[in-house]
């Protein structure tokens, strides 16, 4: 299979706008999901997203690559407790599992796939 595209949504803590953020998905075990707030994600995109303001991740959806999951990251670090299975998250998936983890406003959010 190859790399995959694919959206992260974040929802401001305040007034509830989306900020829609393309993703970029590798094709491996062991990598960095990529990030773009204003365009197409690629593999040269940098591997976080900084939050403008304190929000909530509240949706992901993406194809599955060879990667089973994801570990959400802040500031490089792992969140406990909020890892993601891409089977659980695909694109076409009218049920997919919703999300709701607050992200401090200047967070950098990131993801490794495993």
């Amino acid at each position: 299979m190859a790399a995959q595209a694919g959206t992260m949504y974040f929802e401001s803590a305040d007034d509830g706008e989306v900020f829609a953020v393309d993703i970029y998905i590798p094709d491996a075990v062991s990598t960095y999901l990529t990030f773009n707030g204003v365009g197409l994600a690629a593999s040269t995109s940098t591997t976080y997203w900084a939050a403008p303001e304190d929000c909530y991740l509240v949706d992901i959806s993406g194809a599955a690559p060879t990667a089973v999951g994801a570990v959400v990251t802040f500031d490089g670090s792992p969140v406990k407790n909020h890892t993601f299975r891409w089977a659980n998250q695909l694109a076409t998936l009218a049920t997919r599992a919703k999300q709701r983890l607050f992200i401090p406003r200047g967070t950098q959010v990131g993801a490794l796939q495993f």
